[in-house]
């Protein structure tokens, strides 16, 4: 995270002084007809959004670097989103409608909305057309060593024969369990996310009805109905990371963990249990893990938001 230095306040100053400099000098060659018109509106919209980034990062905006390789990258976005969409969207006089099975958490839809800057809705739910009783079983695994975790997960993809994709917190996570699979033999091919496109990697599970889906950002989004997936393990429950976007979220509320990562995992939890029953002829396990004592302290409230009531093992 870039700290407040007032150097680099001055000098994010600068900056955007003479971008905007610059921009009334296209203005002008413009009206010239010196610069080819689509050049100069591409140009223009680059400096519009630095300028942009620039004026957020002087009202103490988040702010960090991300550095991947040979390439170096300043992000400055708005302290709360929310604020910004507030404003400059869900203001308008138009109707807004959010449709989706992951909406609302413990009956409530004041956790997304409050998220995206919403102030009134309406909302109703609708039962689920899939009978999870028949359809699901559920197991959650007390296991917090990575190591317990790699056997497990290796035990449980050999014992189906693939069919599975297996949900990461991280990619450093991911990484690990990488190597360690890299030492085992399978009878069927296993996927990462990262080593190819992730359209291409899905193209293939999808394709090869027995393989592995390794993944970190398919926790939603992700619809294969039938064979190819009858098997989903959550590696841990999906607590949000400690980055600036989240740790401004947590500093503006009262109870951090009840108000920020609680909702947040509870939610993700739920994108990714329902990877697994697509259509009503899908059945298959979830298979969760966790062993720290943070996730068991919240045990009670994962067990609320499962399809079914789950067996401990």
């Amino acid at each position: 995270r870039i700290k407040d230095d007032t150097d680099v306040k001055k000098a994010a100053a600068e900056l955007y002084d003479l971008l905007e400099k610059i921009g009334e000098a296209l203005v002008f060659e413009g009206e010239l007809y010196t610069i080819d018109q689509y050049a100069l509106t591409v140009v223009e919209e680059y400096l519009e959004q630095m300028a942009y980034s620039l004026s957020l990062y002087r009202k103490n905006a988040i702010s960090w670097l991300e550095q991947k390789e040979l390439e170096s990258t300043f992000v400055v976005m708005p302290r709360t989103v929310s604020e910004v969409l507030g404003e400059k969207v869900f203001s308008k006089q138009i109707p807004f409608i959010f449709s989706s099975a992951t909406l609302s958490e413990n009956g409530s839809f004041d956790y997304l909305a409050t998220s995206l800057g919403i102030r009134d809705y309406l909302s109703f739910t609708v039962d689920s057309p899939y009978d999870y009783e028949e359809q699901m079983k559920v197991y959650i695994h007390q296991i917090e060593e990575k190591e317990a975790k790699e056997k497990a997960a290796i035990r449980a993809i050999k014992e189906s024969g693939g069919k599975t994709l297996i949900l990461f917190p991280s990619f450093e996570e991911l990484l690990s369990f990488k190597r360690r699979t890299a030492q085992e033999s399978f009878s069927f091919p296993v996927y990462f996310e990262g080593d190819e496109e992730i359209s291409t990697i899905v193209e293939k599970f999808q394709t090869v009805e027995e393989s592995v889906l390794c993944s970190v950002h398919l926790w939603e989004g992700l619809d294969i109905p039938g064979d190819p997936l009858q098997n989903v393990i959550i590696w841990s429950l999906p607590f949000p990371p400690h980055d600036p976007v989240f740790e401004a979220k947590r500093s503006g509320v009262e109870n951090a963990f009840r108000e920020v990562d609680l909702p947040y995992m509870l939610l993700r939890l739920r994108q990714g249990i329902g990877r697994l029953i697509r259509s009503n002829s899908d059945s298959g396990t979830i298979s969760i893990f966790a062993g720290d004592e943070k996730e068991w302290n919240v045990i009670k409230e994962v067990e609320s938001v499962l399809p079914v009531q789950p067996v401990y093992v």
